[in-house]
């Protein structure tokens, strides 16, 4: 029995060194969500000794007759068996951006096949601002927002179900943090009747694009009240300018009065100064010289020698007493003085009553 079960084993070993086993189909391209499961397919023939698979150039599993050698639990394997093939599933659990790379069946009888993974990130679809209603025929920018994806979407619009063309929208892409990318597309809208409204975003993995939608109502252009405006305006300004001209005017009024009042005070104290001061000989002078008067006392006039006594006149004349005439020599050169002004009044006529003492 034992030397049989060595004949067929030698048996078995020559007749898969004859009959080398090779790979059927390898693996595919993948695109795939983040933090999501990413699964490769490598079918080989009978009879296969070992299957590698190698990921950016470093082996991550090991699969064996008895089954798989796992290193990494972020690496599974299941597998298929139908026939004279076998199917290795390479499963990848919650991938992330690092999982970008090329993966690769090896099959040492056969060479190696590969295929890529890429991992996707969708992000959100938004408006800048909701509008709920534009002018009738006039043109307006919507803006739709497309944040945290990778790679950079694709964004287009969509009027009544009706697709927009890309000549009515521009669109700009914009780094973020994370490996992440932003996009800003504007839409320009001119409606003539209410519309829905919708922003659309996808990426290769999705299945259906992201869409935020706007129900847009349309109005009538409200009428221009710039006349009202005006109407309103100018005569609260024309008063305002009234107001401010009276105001200067009986400010300057004011002023002049005050400087008219401030002058004649002046000219008032010049005059009071004037008519208090005293000449040469003591006098005050106040208008025009009376060369008629003295300001002599009685008694001066009794004690000069050219009067008589009171017992020789009783009385001077009820007569009214004329102004003696000054010489014409003294007019207007100089004033008179005391003697010369008495000699004149002696010398003028005048009624006397005698009385006899008895």
């Amino acid at each position: 029995m034992g030397t049989v079960r060595t004949i067929l084993k030698l048996f078995s070993i020559s007749l898969g060194m004859c009959l080398s086993a090779r790979i059927i189909e390898g693996p595919k391209t993948a695109f795939v969500l983040l933090n999501t499961d990413a699964t490769f397919n490598c079918t080989v023939s009978r009879p296969w000794s070992i299957i590698i698979w190698i990921m950016n150039k470093t082996p991550v599993l090991t699969v064996v007759q008895d089954g798989p050698v796992i290193t990494d639990p972020q690496f599974g394997q299941r597998n298929y068996t139908t026939g004279n093939t076998f199917t290795s599933e390479l499963i990848i659990s919650a991938v992330t951006l690092k999982n970008n790379a090329t993966v690769m069946c090896s099959l040492q009888t056969d060479g190696s096949q590969q295929a890529d993974l890429f991992v996707q990130v969708d992000g959100m679809v938004s408006f800048a601002s909701t509008i709920s209603s534009v002018v009738l025929n006039h043109s307006t920018d919507i803006i739709c927002k497309a944040e945290g994806w990778n790679p950079v979407p694709t964004v287009s619009w969509t009027i009544n179900e009706t697709v927009v063309d890309s000549k009515m929208y521009t669109t700009t892409f914009q780094a973020s943090s994370g490996h992440l990318y932003n996009a800003l597309s504007t839409l320009n809208l001119t409606l003539s009747a209410s519309a829905k409204v919708v922003c659309l975003a996808t990426i290769k993995v999705l299945p259906q694009p992201k869409t935020a939608a706007l129900i847009i109502t349309v109005r009538q252009p409200s009428q221009d009240r710039t006349w009202l405006i005006i109407a309103i305006v100018v005569p609260i300004a024309a008063v305002l300018l009234l107001i401010i001209l009276i105001i200067v005017i009986a400010f300057c009024i004011k002023r002049i009065k005050h400087s008219e009042s401030s002058y004649q005070k002046e000219i008032r104290k010049m005059s009071t100064k004037k008519s208090l001061e005293t000449n040469v000989d003591g006098h005050r002078n106040s208008g025009l010289d009376n060369f008629g008067m003295s300001t002599e006392s009685v008694n001066d006039f009794q004690s000069s020698s050219g009067f008589p006594s009171p017992n020789q006149v009783d009385t001077w004349s009820s007569d009214t007493m004329e102004t003696p005439v000054v010489p014409a020599s003294n007019r207007g050169s100089q004033k008179p003085t005391l003697n010369e002004y008495m000699m004149a009044f002696s010398n003028y006529p005048r009624k006397t009553r005698h009385v006899t003492a008895v």
